[in-house]
């Protein structure tokens, strides 16, 4: 198993809630940070992104950062293959 997945997004975002299910659905333990409420996490999603506010975006251990993720891309991270 893969680390422990950090999900960054927000409640508004449909995409966000998405994974949120995907990680329930799938009993996936996971840490999800607040972009709008966590200036730390704007700042980091900015960093993936080359300055631009995009998400959700799913970070994996040490693996390269997901923008928005589709459930097999999920799936092949969190089994150590992203």
């Amino acid at each position: 198993m893969a680390a422990k997945p950090i999900l960054y997004g927000a409640d508004w975002c449909k995409k966000t809630i998405a994974i949120q299910d995907y990680f329930k659905m799938h009993d996936v333990a996971y840490d999800y940070i607040n972009v709008e409420q966590s200036d730390e996490g704007m700042q980091t999603i900015k960093d993936m992104n080359r300055g631009k506010v995009r998400f959700p975006m799913v970070v994996v251990g040490e693996q390269t950062p997901m923008k928005n993720p589709s459930p097999e891309e999920l799936d092949a991270a969190l089994a150590g293959n992203g």
